[in-house]
């Protein structure tokens, strides 16, 4: 691997920005397409950038840093530790820090997308709901439901759903879309990730996993309760191999996809649901797929003295059978979709170029929220939509 970043600009970024740096160029060939040409645009353009404009981009860090009581990080860390970043967020400047970062990138992302350097294109994310669920009276998604549109089905949702994710990830692609770029699944149980369809597919499911996932849970629930011992874990888990645990072979950069997004917590090694809307976040913002499917499913209820809290296995501390969990299974799914969707439009490729369809599998309507020229030719009359015209009305939009 070549190194992407000049020694010489790295000494000029500031010191809190080097560990994650290195980081990532460490593990370059693990990287996604996207973030790789992100990477490469960024340094570049910043390489490029006037002396006297670079020290006014980041000048506002650098200051904060001198008061800041920071790590010895220098050029040669590799990584920020479970103990740095509980240095840095403790800062009373940390808020300050955090919001100056945010501004740097913000500006670099706008420059980016000035030069045409963000990898444009149509984006599809489709959210189900869990199965059998009570439908409420009022509105199942209270802030979404009045940006968008419902669409009368001729069938329910759960008809739909396999016929359209056949007819999305079978699609025509641009030669320059790489395979991890074109259709993602997340999901709580099996159903569209083991479908066999004509193109390229990236499958993950959070009960498929479920042997990574406890390996994971037994390690972090045996350690001692310190810095140094989970920073120790933590390495040893980064390290171990997973393709022997997992279901079926993943190319390296999705298995160290799927290795972060339990690593980097937000309930995705319990919680199906939680592992749903967090992997769809990351695969936002690191791969930027084309078509995203995401399918919540109906958790059990939580068992009393299973110490969740603690990376416990329910399952393994409590042997009381599982029972489901369908009014809380909504709560949290109804929650999660939306978060799914501000995800999205936070990223640039996302944001003013997705199409979004919600819905309950067992209904037949789906919440449309996206451009007019796509859903006025479906909200014209009042004759029920059928999969086939939507499912055309998707993949041509998505073409177009």
């Amino acid at each position: 691997m070549a190194n992407p970043v000049d020694p010489a600009l790295l000494a000029r970024l500031p010191r809190s920005f080097v560990p994650a740096l290195n980081e990532q160029l460490r593990s370059w060939d693990l990287l996604f397409p996207a973030e790789r040409r992100a990477i490469q645009w960024q340094m570049e353009w910043l390489g490029r950038l006037p002396g006297a404009e670079f020290r006014a981009l980041f000048q506002p860090i650098l200051a904060l840093e001198q008061k800041m009581e920071l790590p010895d990080w220098n050029l040669n860390t590799e990584r920020m530790s479970v103990r740095d970043t509980g240095i840095l967020v403790r800062s009373p400047y940390y808020p300050q820090w955090r919001a100056e970062v945010e501004k740097v990138f913000s500006k670099i992302g706008a420059a980016r997308e000035a030069e045409g350097g963000n990898k444009q294109g149509r984006r599809l994310i489709v959210c189900t709901m869990p199965g059998g669920a009570p439908v409420p009276s009022g509105p199942i998604w209270e802030s979404l439901e009045p940006q968008g549109h419902w669409l009368l089905l001729q069938s329910p949702f759960a008809e739909v759903l396999p016929k359209l994710f056949r007819a999305v990830a079978g699609r025509h692609f641009q030669s320059e879309v790489e395979p991890v770029e074109r259709t993602w699944v997340l999901e709580y149980d099996e159903m569209l990730s083991g479908m066999r369809v004509d193109g390229a597919v990236t499958g993950l499911c959070f009960n498929g996993l479920g042997p990574v996932r406890r390996e994971f849970l037994l390690r972090l629930n045996s350690i001692d309760r310190n810095l140094k011992t989970v920073d120790r874990t933590y390495d040893s888990l980064r390290l171990i191999d997973l393709d022997a645990m997992m279901k079926r072979p993943y190319q390296p950069d999705v298995r160290e996809f799927v290795r972060n997004v339990f690593l980097s917590g937000n309930g995705a090694l319990l919680f199906g649901n939680s592992f749903v809307q967090w992997g769809a976040s990351e695969a936002f913002r690191r791969a930027a797929p084309q078509a995203t499917f995401c399918r919540f499913g109906v958790r059990p209820k939580l068992k009393p003295f299973s110490s969740v809290v603690l990376f416990e296995d329910q399952h393994r501390a409590n042997p009381v059978p599982d029972q489901p969990d369908l009014a809380g299974s909504f709560i949290d799914a109804q929650m999660l979709v939306e978060y799914v969707y501000l995800s999205a439009m936070r990223e640039r490729e996302y944001a003013g170029s997705s199409l979004f369809v919600l819905a309950m599998p067992d209904e037949n309507c789906a919440l449309a929220l996206g451009p007019t020229e796509f859903l006025t030719p479906l909200t014209k009359g009042s004759a029920p939509v059928s999969t086939s015209q939507l499912t055309s009305a998707i993949t041509d939009w998505l073409a177009a």
